[in-house]
């Protein structure tokens, strides 16, 4: 798809991303965008940052269309000192699993806030994507839709090799009826070609994943659907791996659009 023309809801001005640091739980910290009218049924947004821990970036991107349309966004900050591995979820090098993080985190945005974080919509762009696909898939009960924007490599669906290439030896139990309800959307650049240094590779990766991200992202979707779960895959052309391009090319209105569609189907009735 090319870059998108769409005009959010309103012109109404957003508040500014605020930044909350969980009271008495140390590392957990979070930008919040929370609009002053907020959509009666509405599903917080958690968006997840990659390596460069951009997440006041990915608040400000989001929070407009967030506003519009009545969202609150939630964008965890996952320092590098706490949580050196966060791709993972549950580091097991580190202190602090992200996924314990991350419920704090909500439970601390629902106090302060008063909106249902029970149930939430999920985005992450590159090492971001690796915790949104990976939490989604141990934790199906409390993500509606996950968006995976420019993975470096995946959790394939299956239970011949350890986690996290496989599903063998979770960290969590994967409730796989329950994974069957979560719609994944994957987004990657036609161009995202390029072996970076911020790439993972191995031998057993590449063999069955492939050798850059696009070739990933494909496997991947293919993996998903193979295994009788939900996913789409959307490659965004002259993209290759720059969150700030991909904003430019359409990135953030995208993102909405498939939550949008996602929710209409499964509001229609017998769905």
């Amino acid at each position: 798809m090319s870059a998108l023309s769409v005009s959010p809801l309103t012109a109404t001005p957003m508040p500014l991303p605020q930044f909350l640091p969980v009271p008495d739980a140390q590392g957990r910290q979070y930008y919040a965008l929370v609009p002053e009218t907020l959509r009666q049924d509405a599903v917080p947004l958690v968006v997840v940052h990659g390596i460069s821990r951009n997440a006041a970036e990915l608040a400000l991107r989001f929070g407009e269309w967030a506003h519009a349309e009545g969202t609150p966004v939630i964008a965890p900050l996952f320092e590098r000192a706490r949580f050196g591995m966060y791709q993972q979820v549950c580091d097991r090098t580190g202190v602090i699993p992200c996924d314990e993080a991350l419920a704090d985190i909500l439970d601390d945005a629902a106090r302060r806030f008063g909106f249902e974080t029970t149930h939430f919509n999920l985005f992450g762009f590159s090492g971001g994507a690796q915790f949104a696909h990976r939490y989604a898939m141990m934790h199906p009960s409390r993500v509606r839709h996950c968006i995976a924007a420019a993975a470096g490599w995946y959790t394939m669906p299956d239970t011949a090799s350890a986690w996290p290439l496989g599903l063998a030896d979770a960290p969590r139990r994967v409730d796989r009826a329950e994974l069957a309800q979560v719609r994944f959307d994957i987004i990657v650049g036609a161009l995202d070609r390029q072996q970076d240094k911020a790439l993972r590779r191995s031998p057993e990766i590449d063999s069955v994943q492939g050798t850059h991200r696009l070739q990933r992202a494909r496997r991947w979707h293919r993996a998903m659907r193979k295994s009788g779960l939900r996913s789409s895959l959307t490659i965004i052309p002259d993209l290759s791996h720059a969150f700030g391009d991909a904003v430019h090319l359409g990135l953030v209105p995208l993102v909405f659009q498939l939550l949008a569609t996602h929710r209409a189907k499964h509001e229609e009735p017998g769905t």
